[in-house]
């Protein structure tokens, strides 16, 4: 097959045994790679009902036709499995260079099921396949763990897919973490690792990728290129991701009141400037590095020597906007040392710096409100006291004491605790918000309350990019929309989570798309995947229905296991006013979406 490596490789952790199915062309036009393909498998195999810890489920790693070239962005996979924090669809995409080496490994995808009886890691070269011993690894950091077995293979090209001690502990909120400072952050996937008994996957590859045209897949892949170089984010300017990093907007955030902060409490923050993209360029910032055929480089990488927060390592990268959102604003934390440390520590122990931050300021406020003290925490727990975050993050990582508690995600933990905390939580379907203020964006709010996997972000798209006319002339949505409006937005939302869902069943970075880069490359990613794939005939329209279809799979799985139209809900806190800066006394609840 072209585009594909035409095999999927099968683990049973419980028996040791491993073995390899053959990927049919028509199921792979069908559903792709990626988000698709991983939806069907889990649909198909996770029996209903079934415990997210238990052997039933299924850990999946699905790459697609793009894997293992020079497409832009093409260095992305995806991680599937019921989730341990909603109860429904889990999924997580990560960047790096693990997919190029599967694809390069001779496979497409890998399904693991059953439980090792003890910890364990896989090991691929090619073709070979072994399922090794790793009890010695047992509490180590990603790093360690790298380094561990990549001399224990002697190979430094191995590429590794690892879990650190909150995967081992089931921190509902655990994610998998590769090549260091890459993670697959969202929806506790990293827990269902753990519970396999599955510490890290290696892989190393020594074939190719296939193409059907190459010469036609160049010329697509290089006009590609030149579109992202010309865009004002994604190319060469000072403001540019690769120039600020995702966090490079902070500021712009605060200043339309839509930066999360004090728990959700307002949109605006004086000390926005302290943790932004320039702040970390001109304190903290030694140099950035970007993922496996990424023209971009938003990847940041920091150094904290000495000092309170010192030992912070440049292997370990640095924090995006989510990290410092949700470490900084939302806990009211102005200081950038802290950040870089505690999202140092977040990728050591491979817990989601979303749901970190948000159950640290979850917790603040419960201790402003007296619904928690200092008798339940352990010590003082004020906003912006970052030595006491980054105490609580240790705890909570290695569950210990009120660690153990909010863990659980702050869905659970405010139900355990009562008093009124869970008025305080900002969740869909058990997943903390990222970190966008949804009362200052109507159809993102739209979005979070209907995504398959939760309050998701990077479903669909966010209302500024429909503030010009013309903005997506491909999927029929030509006319300026109002951020503050929900006018319009349901069409808009349906057709961008049905693109942007066929972007995540290729998957390539969406960052470098329509609905969420904003970038009008739609026909040369449909020329990238025909010169691939050889389907000459692939149309934009067979695509949206590759992306619809996908997208209906993921919330099937989740109508299935966690609930329907009920969990469709927004958190109370959507309802009370913003307090200040430019989206002051903007509210959103779900009778706002009733007909």
């Amino acid at each position: 097959m072209n585009g594909y490596a035409g095999r999927w490789l099968r683990v049973d952790l419980g028996s040791g045994k491993s073995g390899v199915e053959a990927l049919d062309e028509k199921r792979a036009r069908r559903y792709l790679g990626g988000r698709g393909m991983g939806a069907r498998i889990l649909l198909d195999e996770v029996p209903v009902g079934c415990d997210p810890f238990s052997p039933e489920n299924r850990l999946v790693f699905a790459m697609g036709p793009l894997a293992g070239t020079f497409a832009p962005g093409a260095g992305r996979f995806v991680v599937l499995a019921k989730s341990p924090a909603t109860d429904g669809f889990g999924e997580a995409y990560t960047g790096g260079f693990v997919a190029h080496e599967l694809k390069y490994a001779g496979y497409d995808g890998i399904v693991v099921q059953g439980t090792a009886a003890e910890m364990v890691y896989l090991a691929i070269v090619n073709d070979r396949v072994e399922v090794r011993p790793a009890a010695r690894l047992a509490g180590r950091g990603t790093l360690e763990t790298e380094e561990a077995i990549k001399t224990e293979l002697g190979d430094r090209e191995t590429k590794i897919v690892s879990i650190g001690l909150a995967g081992e502990k089931r921190v509902r909120y655990a994610c998998v973490m590769n090549d260091t400072d890459r993670a697959a952050g969202r929806t506790g996937l990293g827990a269902v690792m753990g519970a396999k008994n599955l510490k890290a996957v290696a892989i190393r590859g020594t074939g190719r990728a296939t193409l059907a045209d190459p010469k036609r897949f160049r010329e697509f892949a290089l006009a590609n290129l030149a579109k992202i170089r010309k865009h004002p984010w994604l190319g060469n300017s000072p403001g540019s991701a690769g120039a600020l990093g995702t966090a490079g907007g902070v500021e712009d955030l605060s200043n339309s009141g839509i930066l999360p902060t004090r728990n959700w409490e307002t949109g605006a923050w004086d000390y926005a400037d302290r943790i932004s993209g320039t702040a970390m360029k001109n304190t903290i910032l030694i140099g950035h590095r970007a993922c496996q055929a990424c023209p971009v480089g938003c990847t940041r990488v920091v150094r904290v020597a000495d000092g309170p927060f010192g030992g912070v390592r440049p292997e370990y990268g640095g924090p995006e906007y989510e990290t410092v959102a949700a470490f900084g604003s939302l806990c009211e934390n102005p200081n950038l040392e802290s950040i870089a440390l505690l999202n140092q520590r977040c990728n050591a122990y491979g817990l989601d710096t979303i749901s970190a931050g948000s159950a640290i300021a979850f917790a603040m406020e419960c201790v402003e409100k007296g619904i928690l003290g200092e008798r339940e925490i352990g010590f003082p727990l004020a906003w912006g006291d970052a030595p006491a975050m980054v105490r609580l993050l240790d705890m909570i990582a290695k569950r210990e004491g009120i660690g153990d508690l909010l863990a659980e995600g702050v869905r659970r933990a405010a139900a355990q605790i009562g008093r009124g905390a869970s008025e305080l939580t900002v969740e869909v379907k058990g997943l903390e918000f990222g970190m966008h203020e949804a009362r200052g964006k109507k159809g993102l709010a739209l979005s979070y309350a209907t995504a398959p996997r939760g309050a998701d972000h990077m479903e669909g798209f966010h209302d500024p990019s429909l503030a010009v006319p013309n903005a997506w002339p491909e999927l029929g949505v030509t006319e300026v929309m109002d951020r503050f409006t929900l006018e319009g937005k349901p069409r808009a939302v349906r057709l961008a989570e049905d693109y942007t869902s066929f972007i995540n069943s290729l998957p390539i970075c969406s960052f470098m798309s329509l609905t969420v880069g904003g970038i009008r490359n739609t026909e040369e990613i449909t020329g990238m995947l025909a010169a691939a794939t050889g389907w000459n005939d692939l149309t934009f329209d067979e695509e949206m229905a590759m992306g619809e279809r996908a997208y209906n799979l993921a919330r099937a799985f989740t109508v299935r296991e966690s609930g329907g139209r009920a969990d469709d809900r927004l958190p109370a806190k959507l309802a009370r006013r913003l307090r200040d800066g430019a989206s002051r006394e903007q509210v959103i609840a779900d009778k706002d979406f009733a007909p």
